[in-house]
């Protein structure tokens, strides 16, 4: 099976068409087109009608675009963005799998309205409160159509009622439980680039590979960003470093030849190269050819998109 590589998702408000004409040009690997978040209700109609043409602006270097519907208008919304380019819908505030099993009958129903492949669709869900932490196997695993699944970690503190702190870290155990059941169910958890209490012009490139390093650490595949500037800090992070492709290529080498020569462990820079050592280098070397044809792939669309620009789709506001 082919890695998944989604290391970056801008996350843009709806209503930001401004935004939304330009950020194919970010290179990020993905683009969520924000329904929910910062759209009036008066404009909700609006936005719809033009959401088919800015999928396919966000999509046109590349980037898998999604759609952050409202929870409690997933039709509507899922029908008015199923088209070409569409790779799934971010669904809010998920806390079991009924919800996640109710917006799947909503994608087939519409998948076979327009015509789409069954199963094509992803649904990403947003764990938004303790009950979705608590439920969390359950939702990963109740539809084949996940992927990805993330928390929204202001909506968890709102909803335990708790003020979010850079000196306490009230969210170790949400994140390691996401990281560890759907790492274990074959769904990427994915992290959001929010540092608490920074504004965007004082991040730094530097500070947010750190952020974003500190994040795959902990057992992330990926991080949702929240402002142009922090995409390419998070692909580099989640990328890994050609030095390190080097090592790993070079431990491959010496443990085939202890393999040949009879003995399953040799030394090499100061460790011992083992089994468990030998199969971690094939994961970073395979990761590392993944993204290198993820950017390629990107990099030949971008060309694409230069070559022929698209500023067709109407500004809403």
């Amino acid at each position: 099976m082919s890695i998944l590589v989604r290391r970056s998702n801008l996350i843009i408000p709806a209503v930001q068409q401004r935004m939304i004409r330009w950020s194919w040009k970010h290179d990020a690997d993905a683009i969520t087109i924000d329904l929910q978040d910062g759209t009036p209700a008066g404009e909700i109609q609006q936005v719809r009608k033009t959401l088919r043409q800015s999928i396919a602006l966000a999509g046109k270097a590349g980037a898998q675009v999604f759609v952050r519907v409202n929870a409690g208008y997933v039709y509507a919304d899922c029908d008015a963005a199923i088209g070409p380019g569409l790779a799934g819908i971010l669904l809010p505030g998920v806390e079991s799998a009924a919800q996640v099993i109710e917006a799947a009958g909503t994608l087939t129903e519409l998948e076979r309205k327009y015509g789409v492949s069954h199963g094509l669709l992803e649904i990403a869900p947003a764990i938004e409160t303790g009950a979705g932490i608590w439920h969390i196997r359950e939702i990963i695993t109740a539809s084949p159509r996940i992927r990805q699944v993330g928390i929204d970690e202001a909506a968890l503190a709102a909803s335990l009622g708790i003020a979010q702190s850079a000196e306490y870290d009230a969210f170790v155990y949400a994140r390691g439980r996401v990281c560890i059941e759907a790492t274990a169910a074959g769904v990427q958890p994915v992290a959001v680039a929010d540092p608490i209490g920074v504004s965007t012009g004082q991040i730094s490139h530097e500070e947010m590979v750190k952020i974003a390093t500190d994040s795959r650490n902990l057992g992330f595949k990926g991080m949702v960003c929240g402002h142009t500037s922090w995409v390419a800090a998070v692909n580099e992070a989640y990328t890994p470093a050609e030095s390190l492709v080097d090592y790993y290529t070079q431990v491959r080498e010496v443990f085939a030849q202890a393999l040949a020569a009879g003995t399953a462990a040799a030394p090499f820079a100061g460790r011992m190269i083992d089994v468990p050592v030998d199969e971690w280098a094939k994961d970073v070397i395979a990761m590392s050819a993944a993204c290198a044809a993820r950017d390629a792939e990107k990099q030949a669309a971008l060309a694409s998109a230069e070559a022929w620009p698209d500023t067709s789709v109407p500004i809403v506001r």
